[in-house]
């Protein structure tokens, strides 16, 4: 399998690098987290005018009609930066509707989001069982739907105009659905996290909602959010071990740089790994799931390396900082945060063996 980014790709991913680079300063993005709602506009106007929102966007939308891999270009650069912005669950609720739903969905809940005007969440997660199998019940209602329950860790709920949602009929069948996100019965509870990053509860009753009937609508979507997160877990890990290999080159300790001394170096090496191996089974997996075929064991694998590799390198930058690690005027401690927020999100690197181990066992009793 040739996992070479296309020119397109690399296209994307140095559009991105210099956009990001130029607007997420550490001083900016300190700036961001003292406001309220903790979204840098600027650096989500720039990305709209640069044209990198529309990405997933259907061309019928007025976007470029691209898919998993390049969202994931994006992400991966956006993880680099760890810019302050809804471009996760944007990106990944329009693949979601652009793939599941119907062309009238795509024109009502897709206008405005390659312009920046429009936000979407994903509300996927709950508390007590995987994304898989969701527990929000599902009711029919006249020539829809209507959806109650609670949904947990909704990362940019607070910014969103539509929210994707799975959830489960009386009969038991997984169902994925639209939703406004002022629709009357919804509420948007917010939960502040130790990242900086708002998310919230979301409680939903008796909600009208559109479904998105595609086949497999919702393993399709946590294929994808798992995926996408994947990539920016890397970009995360690959910029701090990044700070962290310049920092242990100039620091010096008895007459010479510290990562000359042979344990630093083993430990710099070992994150290097690990970021070598986040990149790789993301782009394996987005090649698996863009490709439409069944992906879970790739999925699964990615976000075992996404969660396991980000969490050694995130405390690997931490140790080899020292003492500045702490000081939060200087940036690693960013990198370690997202590292940690990342790393559970849909799953820890545990459930991925146990998901994994499932597949396999399948397969030797098939």
């Amino acid at each position: 399998m040739d996992l070479s980014l296309t020119d397109a790709q690399l296209a994307v991913r140095e559009a991105a690098a210099q956009l990001l680079a130029d607007t997420c300063a550490p001083e900016v993005l300190r700036e961001v987290e003292r406001t309220d709602d903790r979204f840098h506009r600027g650096a989500w106007e720039a990305l709209a005018r640069a044209d990198l929102l529309g990405l997933a966007v259907p061309e019928r939308a007025g976007g470029a009609g691209e898919g998993l891999v390049e969202v994931c270009v994006l992400l991966e650069e956006a993880g680099r930066a760890v810019a302050a912005v809804p471009l996760w669950s944007t990106s990944v609720a329009a693949l979601a509707i652009g793939e599941v739903g119907t062309d009238d969905q795509v024109d009502r809940w897709l206008a405005g989001v390659a312009a920046g005007d429009r936000v979407l969440a994903l509300a996927i997660e709950e508390l007590g069982t995987g994304a898989r199998e969701p527990q929000l019940r599902a009711e029919p209602a006249g020539d829809g739907w209507r959806l109650t329950g609670t949904k947990h860790a909704v990362v940019a709920a607070h910014l969103a105009d539509a929210l994707v949602v799975t959830a489960r009929d009386a009969d038991g069948e997984r169902r994925a659905f639209v939703v406004a996100a002022d629709a009357e019965g919804a509420t948007i509870e917010r939960q502040d996290t130790f990242s900086g990053e708002l998310q919230a509860l979301v409680h939903l009753d008796g909600v009208p909602a559109e479904e998105l009937a595609g086949e497999r609508a919702v393993d399709r979507i946590v294929d994808l959010a798992t995926v996408a997160l994947c990539a920016l877990a890397a970009g995360v890990a690959a910029a701090s071990l990044e700070r962290t290999a310049a920092y242990v080159t100039e620091r010096q300790q008895f007459g010479r740089p510290i990562g000359s001394f042979q344990a630093v170096g083993h430990r710099a090496a070992d994150g290097y790994v690990d970021v070598e191996a986040m990149r790789l089974t993301w782009m394996l997996a987005a090649s698996a799931v863009a490709g439409g075929e069944p992906a879970t064991r790739e999925v699964a694998i990615a976000k075992h390396w996404a969660a396991w590799g980000g969490r050694r390198v995130g405390h690997a930058a931490l140790h080899l900082h020292g003492g500045i690690s702490i000081d939060l005027d200087y940036p690693i401690h960013r990198y370690f945060l997202w590292a940690k927020q990342l790393e559970l999100r849909l799953g820890g690197a545990s459930e991925q063996l146990e998901a994994i181990g499932r597949t396999i066992a399948a397969r030797a009793t098939a």
